[in-house]
Order: C-alpha cells, then structure tokens, then sequence
C-alpha cells in the first residue's frame, strides 16, 4: 500500500492501489482440460467418461436382425414358379438356366425363441451436437476525448507484449521534490557503479596481459625442454639400432657356420657308403639272379592277371545279383501302386455310385451315354418330381440334349425313352428307386405315316376342281 501527494500546496489527492505491477499472463485455454485435476486433488472427469460407448443407454449389438422382415410372395426378391409347369416342377435344365428351389416343408425346429421387450430410447440429444444461441446486445458507452497522437516514425519495431497506459492529469500523481530524490539517487548509483565496474575492468585487463606474458615465456621453455628430450630419444635410438646389427650380424655368421657343419657331416654320411652301394647296384645289373627274374617275370604278372580276373568276375556278379534285386523290387513297388490305384478307384467308384443315388432320390438325376469313341458322354443334372409325367420328363431330357449336345440329338431326331436296365420306364416315381448307372435311355422309333382314305382323297380332288372352276 502507498500514498502519493500532489504537487499543490493546498490541494492533495491520494492513489491507492492493492498490488503490485506484474506482466499481462497469456490467453486461457479455451476450454478446461479433462485431465486436469481439482483443487481437492479429484479429477475433473475421467477419460472413459468422454466417450459416447460408455453411457449404459446406447444399445450395443447387431440391429438388423430385429428389424428384417421374410420376403412376402409379391416382393421383387421372392422366387416365382414358372408359367406351364405343374406344382413342385422346376424350370431350369442344367448349368444353362437358373435353378429353382422346391418350397421347403416347415420345420417344428424353425420357430424362433420369443423377443425380450425392449423400450426403444431416442438417442439422438446424445448424438447430435446441439446448437448453442448466444445472447447478443448492443450497449452504448461516452469516453472523453483522447489527445491527438504523435506522426509515425519512418521505422518502427513489431511490438511484443500488450499495451497498457494510464492517463494522470497534472497535480494528481507527481511531486518533483519528492520524486526527484530516487531518480537522482539511481543516476548517482548507477555511475558509481559503471565507474568501479570500469577500473575493474582495467585491473582484469592488466592481470590478463602479464599472465598471457608469463604463458609465452613457460610455454617457449617448455618448447626448448622437448627439443632436448627429443634429441636424447634419437641419440638413444641409434645406440640401440647399432647394437641391434651388431648382434644380427653375429647370428648371421653362427647359421652360416652350422650350415657348413651340416653340408660336412652330410657328405661324410654320403660318402662312406657311396662305393659298397654302387658295386651292389652294378653286381645286380651285371650278374642277375635268374629266380629273381622268374619272380619278377613270369610269377608276379601271372599273379595279378589272375587276380584282376577274380575282381572282374565278383564285380560281375555283384551287378548281377543288385540287378535281379531291383528288378525283383520294383515289381513289387509296381504292383503295390497297381493295387493301391485301384483300391482308390474303387473307393472312388462307390463314392461316386453314393453320390449319384442321393442325387437320384432328390431328384436330380445324371444319364451316361455311349459315345463314338467308346466313352461316356454325362446327360444332366436334370431335375425331375415325382409327380411329372413320363412324358414330360422324356421331353425335358430331349430338350437338354438339344441345348447343351445337339450333335448328339441329331441321332435320335423322334425323342428318347428312359429306362432302367434297359427296360422302359412307365411311372416317374420308379426313376427314384433305381441305383446308380441303372438309369439309361434309347432312341424312339419312327411314328408311323397315316394312309388317307379313298373317300376322302376323291372329296379333296372334287373341291380342288371347284376351286379351280
């Protein structure tokens, strides 16, 4: 708290204020942190409290399945029955036109377990971000005039920082006796400061000079103290360098010496024997031993002919032996794979045979046919009910023929007859019961030509003379 008096001297005026001067802080956040903590030391809001799936009304799980309806008869998406076909019948023939389902019977199993109710809850002021209206009005205010501003300068600095002023009028705020005392006392401070700070200054100087002039001359000393250190090493370099030749040059001549010494006793080793070794070499070359020669000869090449021979003849025997082992071996692997193979196709055969009767009693039935080459040309599938006409059926079969093997429908221009075990087929119902490869079909015979009768060929020729006349 302070108290300023005006420069009057009969009027005085005080200004008060309650704290200090302190620098504008910068802006608030805008809004608060959740993760900022309290005065109390609790959090503000916790984390998981911030997102939308931990509010216990927001339903969690699949929505659609509640909501689906069955397809009714009339909708796009429902499966019509084809026009001129009777009940259960299908209208599509192989991989050339769409498959048409038959109606599946109703299951007791089908019926669904019963809803839990559910009280559907409007989410959407949870969902929808909403619109806060800000109050807005118009206030009017009257401040005094404001003094006219200095002419800009030609160059000024950006500005930091905020600007604050306040406006005293003369007399209010300011005694020149009063206020002049600490302004003259900071000036006098202030120089006496800068003063001492400057001889300082010059002694910090003057001390920095004499020690970089003691630097030099230590450092020119220590120069000449490593020049002769070095000098000392060189002198001792050379001493050890001659004494290490000196010691070289008395091992070069002692290997040299033992060198002659070895040559010495090596050709005195050499020569002691050299006369009882050539007479031995000359008397077996002059004066031959005939049992030697027999040895040499006739024995020995004898010998290892014989021995090449019983080599060459294991070695023969040995392929022989490997050749009927694996001649014998792969027979068996053979046979092994022949037999494998056709356990397999056999497997195979039944599955298929499986198959193909399961497909008959659901009515879709497949008929093999002898081809030129004398393989099987496969007819189907075909889908067929137990409640078609034969007829119908012998019809659908021809027609597939015509759309999918017409070179084989050429051969059998009149239709074809199914049978079982080459016998007709009368009753649709009796195609369910057969077995696979049972079902098999030939061609119709000709129908024959209808005679007109005479009366009716004398009746043409009359009105065909009528017409004419």
């Amino acid at each position: 708290m302070a108290t300023l008096k005006a420069g009057s001297g009969t009027a005085t005026s005080t200004y008060t204020f309650s704290s200090q001067p302190k620098a504008v802080t910068g802006r608030r956040a805008k809004y608060r942190d959740p993760a900022a903590e309290n005065p109390d030391g609790t959090r503000y809001r916790e984390l998981k409290e911030t997102c939308i799936t931990w509010d216990r009304r927001v339903f969690r799980g699949n929505t659609y399945s509640e909501h689906t309806a069955p397809l009714e008869a009339g909708s796009p998406g429902a499966l019509t029955q084809q026009p001129g076909l009777p009940a259960g019948a299908s209208g599509a023939f192989g991989g050339a036109a769409r498959r048409r389902a038959r109606p599946k019977e109703k299951s007791p199993f089908d019926m669904g377990l019963p809803q839990p109710e559910r009280i559907p809850v409007d989410l959407t002021p949870h969902l929808v971000a909403k619109t806060v209206v800000v109050e807005v009005d118009t206030m009017e205010a009257q401040t005094d005039e404001f003094m006219p501003e200095p002419p800009v300068e030609h160059y000024q600095a950006q500005k930091t920082g905020v600007d604050v002023h306040t406006q005293v009028e003369d007399g209010e705020l300011f005694n020149f006796d009063f206020e002049v005392e600490p302004l003259l006392d900071v000036i006098v401070n202030k120089t006496l400061e800068q003063a001492l700070m400057e001889v300082d200054e010059e002694h910090e100087f003057a001390a920095m000079q004499d020690f970089k002039v003691e630097w030099s001359e230590r450092q020119e000393v220590l120069s000449k103290d490593w020049e002769h250190q070095v000098n000392d090493e060189w002198k001792c370099l050379h001493a050890k360098e001659e004494v290490v030749d000196r010691q070289r040059a008395v091992k070069r001549r002692e290997a040299q010496v033992l060198l002659k010494i070895q040559a010495i006793v090596a050709a005195s080793s050499h020569l002691s024997r050299l006369v009882p070794n050539t007479m031995g070499k000359l008397t077996e070359v002059a004066f031959p031993d005939a049992r030697q020669q027999a040895i040499d000869r006739l024995f020995l090449p004898q010998l290892i002919g014989k021995v090449g021979k019983e080599l060459e003849a294991r070695k023969q025997s040995e392929e022989l032996a490997f050749h009927l082992v694996t001649q014998r071996v792969n027979a068996r692997s053979a046979a092994a794979r022949e037999s494998l193979q056709a356990q397999r196709d056999h497997h195979a055969d039944i599955q298929r045979r499986r198959l193909e009767e399961a497909q008959i009693r659901k009515g879709n039935i497949r008929i093999y046919v002898d081809d030129e080459n004398g393989g099987k040309v496969p007819i189907g599938p075909i889908q067929i009910s137990s409640q078609d006409d034969i007829g119908g059926v012998q019809g659908r079969v021809f027609e597939w023929l015509e759309t999918n093997e017409p070179e084989l429908a050429r051969n059998w221009p009149y239709g074809i007859l199914l049978c079982l075990d080459k016998e007709a087929v009368v009753n649709t119902a009796d195609i369910f019961s057969a077995s696979a490869g049972q079902i098999s079909m030939m061609p119709k015979e000709k129908p024959p030509i209808p005679i007109p009768d005479e009366e009716e060929g004398e009746e043409g020729a009359e009105g065909q003379a009528e017409e004419a006349a």
